[in-house]
């Protein structure tokens, strides 16, 4: 508590994901208050093909997704 998923398209490195990772913490720790040995973050990789699928069951027409992506075609990212 609380536990935060990175879903992404394939592509950065480990350390790129570890790097994101630790600011997520860091940030989740400093705006919410919450200690660091609460939070946990992990990371689902997923290619271009299977991220229409993500975009459709995680992300449109969710009340729940705070910050919107500047796009409405998943195949295209338009």
């Amino acid at each position: 508590m609380p536990h935060i998923v990175i879903k992404t398209i394939s592509g950065p490195s480990q350390k790129q994901l570890q790097d994101a990772a630790k600011q997520i913490k860091d940030i989740i720790n400093k705006t919410l208050g919450k200690p660091e040995k609460y939070i946990s973050v992990s990371v689902e990789e997923y290619s271009f093909d299977e991220w229409e699928s993500v975009y459709n069951e995680c992300i449109k027409d969710k009340d729940n997704v705070l910050i919107k992506p500047g796009y409405s075609n998943p195949k295209t990212f338009q």
